[in-house]
């Protein structure tokens, strides 16, 4: 009988967040600095250069936000997905992004990422559409890696 069947895995909680605000001059697409990483020892997540890198053969689910003082509230604000080669990651990639839209003065978005990498993968968060400030306090990624 197959119902005794189950996989096991070791759960790791991993927190990126930003050590200072990050100022956005303009709307154009812009990285978000996350460059601070705790978590549970042993798990394979690296910050370089605010390129998130993720290991592979693990999987991996992760959320969370972007905290912008929009200089402008009539701007729309997006959090997206980025490869090392600035390609945009989409949902069929296991990445969605998030929007808070123009005509929303005080909201923030989740972003999230369900993958299971079978090679190293990284990537970029990144924010568009509106100049501001991003706040340091509340922005910042969760991610669960299980192997």
């Amino acid at each position: 009988m197959s119902y005794k069947n189950y996989s096991a895995y070791t759960a790791r909680f991993i927190q990126l967040t930003l050590s200072s605000d990050q100022t956005i001059t303009g709307t154009s697409v812009t990285t978000v600095n996350f460059d601070t990483i705790t978590g549970d020892s042993g798990h394979g997540v690296s910050v370089s250069s605010n390129l998130i890198t993720l290991s592979a053969n693990k999987h991996y689910w992760g959320f969370g936000v972007v905290v912008i003082n929009r200089n402008n509230t009539t701007d729309s604000h997006l959090t997206e997905f980025y490869n090392s080669s600035n390609i945009e990651l989409t949902e069929s990639d296991g990445f969605f992004s998030a929007t808070v839209p123009a005509t929303n003065d005080f909201d923030s978005r989740v972003f999230q990422i369900s993958i299971s990498p079978s090679s190293s993968t990284s990537f970029y968060i990144k924010s568009k559409s509106a100049a501001g400030n991003i706040q340091s306090a509340g922005t910042h990624f969760i991610l669960i890696e299980m192997s």
